[in-house]
């Protein structure tokens, strides 16, 4: 028996010589540190974690993003009616730009963003600050400006009824002897669109502008 036990000090005493048995400070150390990893992990478990999807790689895209224009897709509720509303004043800036086309866009780039952007973002925020919780989880903008002589930039509507609560229009003026100019405007349907609510006005020039798109 007391060979066995000598046999065994022995063991132990080798192995705490290489580091293969943890000591009662070693085991504090280590148990101290287990809290500061657990609330590590949670700290990341908790963190708001936003991933970039692209349609071709994911193949359920559409099931997961149910909009008929993904691209476009924003979380559509009352908290984020900020975000949403900072997105359509970009997404108004490029829808100009399309319907401009190259020509009249290289022109009047300037103009637009100083002079008539910040009006319609007084506009498009006056309008989404009076939609309802429901309202919100519905509210879309049309894709696709009007080519040719239309005066159509783009629509903020209802998805499920079609209602628009906004029209961003853009229309083009000769007043005798003053040249072409480019009227910027919106309707609303707080008053059924029948008033023209004005943005501003850019001008031309004295020659015909191309068409939209053009």
């Amino acid at each position: 028996m007391f060979t066995w036990v000598k046999r065994s000090l022995l063991v132990s005493t080798a192995l705490l010589s290489i580091g293969l048995i943890a000591t009662n400070e070693e085991f504090k150390e280590v148990q101290a540190e287990e809290p500061l990893k657990l609330a590590g992990a949670n700290a990341i478990a908790n963190k708001a974690t936003i991933l970039k999807l692209k349609e071709n790689d994911y193949e359920l895209f559409h099931e997961v993003l149910p909009s008929s224009s993904t691209n476009k897709y924003i979380q559509r509720d009352i908290s984020s009616a900020k975000i949403y509303t900072d997105y359509m004043i970009q997404y108004a800036y490029e829808s100009s730009m399309t319907k401009f086309g190259p020509f009249i866009g290289q022109q009047i780039e300037k103009p637009f963003q100083e002079n008539i952007l910040p009006k319609l973002a007084e506009a498009v925020t006056d309008t989404t600050s009076r939609l309802t919780d429901e309202e919100w989880k519905y509210v879309k903008l049309s894709e696709t400006p009007i080519n040719g002589s239309g005066e159509k930039i783009f629509h903020l509507y209802h998805e499920l009824n079609g209602e628009d609560f906004l029209r961003f229009h853009v229309r083009r003026d000769q007043p005798p002897k003053q040249g072409y100019w480019f009227n910027f405007h919106y309707h609303t349907n707080l008053d059924q669109y029948e008033k023209h609510h004005e943005l501003g006005n850019i001008y031309w020039g004295k020659d015909r502008p191309p068409k939209w798109m053009a």
